[in-house]
């Protein structure tokens, strides 16, 4: 039968879409022809798979080849349609239907080397992901994906591995067998670099972040330079628990088609930190026909640590407010809606002006100077940042002991964490961290104590907290009596949320 299909994935942004590729054999002149708006990494593939076959002995066809890559409209990317091209063609080949019938029912990801080996491709999950919703029973990949591939649980997908062209072809024949992922327990997550114990004499600045850690809240760092907010900030993950198997999938599907060098899979929180000159496309995610995830879907489920916030433009940050309340960003493509998960937490850290002075008798600056800085931030982003808090340069103690290590703080964040989620569990919100909540859901049905919301309508009469303000004062309360095992917040929780979101005007005289 001169023509044969396989099935195979092209990758939008973070998702697969099902891609079937037809090669027929014909009457012409020898050659191989690619359709179907396939990028240079494709067309290519005409060399590696000739050469691929030829080494493994498998027999060239030496006349006209044809392969389409359906649906036609979709631009294709990515060197893993080599191995379902290569076994296309030699199936269209092969007069056997029982190779056809195997071949158009599995989905195959694999690149091909000259010898015939089949190297490692990014998105294994992704395409993974995807069998399982088109029903698809069987996927065949590269040897070396195994440990991304171990970590899909589905029973309905058979997962194959396939290390030479040889073995995929000998088991498409009904000759031969390829092995399967090795069961894999989860394992330890990586090590993070540093303790929360080598942040000294800023209880305050640790304080800040074991309740940004429990509840999942947005938490800017104001303070002079050197007096530990970077390095907090990087310390930040070290207090966060592992992630979930689904989270761990999310993490790394993402960081796999990112196309940088991540270590995969991703078993720990992402944090991520780009330069402050960051660009608005590498922030959210873009790019010319292929979007590609940004910094911001990097950290899902993790840190965006931005660094030095008074160099970026304000139209840039204020890119980040729609993703902040929905948890994705949304990029239009070749008439195709590319929705790449951001679901973060933000850190901001910066100077308290632009001398960096800590109090109003250190500055050099002008007074207009030191009340414009920080303008960039507009109104509506400081509204979604849940705690500020400010750091000192003085009076440093220089003994480790007075802060609490990085694994004290993860056993209360982990704790705080488990009740906030068994409460949202119990009032069916699926949500786990008091950050996630419905603002309406949670001042209408889950408010704090009488005396409490009194005087939160107080600081909203004195127009010292917006409306989202008061429902972000709200969430950090939950997460101060969730770290304090009490049943509902009071007063005292709330005053000191209060205190934590309107931190930043109490500035050092």
């Amino acid at each position: 039968m001169p023509l044969a299909s396989t099935r195979s994935v092209a990758f939008l942004g973070v998702s697969a879409e099902p891609i079937e590729v037809e090669v027929n054999i014909g009457a012409g002149l020898p050659g191989v022809h690619i359709v179907g708006l396939a990028d240079t990494a494709v067309s290519e593939a005409r060399e590696r798979m000739k050469t691929a076959i030829i080494n493994s002995e498998l027999g060239w066809p030496k006349t006209k080849i044809t392969l389409s890559l359906s649906p036609a409209s979709l631009r294709k990317k990515g060197a893993h349609y080599d191995l379902a091209m290569a076994l296309g063609i030699l199936a269209a080949a092969q007069p056997s239907t029982e190779v056809h019938r195997r071949l158009s029912r599995a989905l195959i990801l694999g690149e091909l080397g000259l010898d015939g080996r089949v190297r490692r491709v990014p998105g294994v999950l992704a395409a993974l992901r995807r069998a399982e919703e088109e029903g698809m029973r069987t996927v065949i990949l590269p040897q070396a994906n195994e440990e991304e591939a171990a970590l899909f649980r589905e029973n309905s997908v058979e997962i194959l591995l396939a290390d030479h062209l040889i073995e995929a072809w000998r088991w498409a024949c009904g000759v031969g067998d390829l092995g399967a992922p090795r069961p894999r327990a989860m394992g330890e997550p990586g090590r993070t670099h540093g303790d929360m114990r080598d942040v000294v004499g800023q209880p305050e600045l640790v304080h800040a972040a074991e309740v940004a850690a429990a509840g999942g809240h947005h938490l800017m760092l104001i303070g002079p330079p050197g007096s530990g907010k970077s390095m907090l900030a990087a310390r930040l993950p070290s207090i966060l628990p592992p992630l979930t198997p689904t989270q761990c999938i999310d993490a790394t599907i993402i960081h796999s088609l990112s196309g940088g060098g991540h270590e995969l899979p991703v078993r720990r929180a992402p944090f991520v930190a780009p330069h402050h000159s960051v660009t608005r496309a590498a922030l959210l995610g873009g790019g010319s026909g292929y979007p590609t995830p940004g910094a911001v879907s990097l950290a899902h489920h993790g840190i965006l640590f931005l660094d030095e916030v008074s160099e970026i433009p304000a139209a840039i940050l204020d890119a980040l407010r729609t993703p902040l309340d929905q948890g994705e960003v949304r990029i239009i493509r070749s008439r195709r809606e590319c929705v790449l998960p951001a679901r973060c937490q933000l850190v901001l850290a910066a100077n308290p002006c632009r001398c960096g002075a800590e109090t109003l008798a250190e500055c050099r600056c002008r007074a207009t100077e030191r009340q414009r800085y920080l303008q960039n931030l507009s109104g509506p982003l400081r509204d979604r940042i849940d705690i500020i808090v400010r750091s000192r340069s003085g009076g440093q103690i220089l003994a480790e002991a007075s802060t609490p290590s990085s694994a004290e703080i993860a056993e209360r964040v982990a704790a705080a964490r488990e009740r906030s989620a068994h409460r949202w569990a119990r009032a069916g919100v699926p949500v786990s961290l008091n950050a996630h909540v419905d603002p309406h859901l949670l001042r209408r049905e889950h408010p704090a104590d009488e005396p409490a919301m009194a005087l939160l309508g107080a600081h909203l009469a004195q127009r010292s907290l917006t409306q989202r303000g008061v429902s972000r004062t709200l969430t950090v309360a939950w997460t101060l009596c969730d770290l304090d095992g009490a049943p509902r917040p009071d007063i005292d929780h709330m005053a000191r949320a209060i205190d934590l979101h309107e931190h930043e005007g109490k500035e050092p005289a």
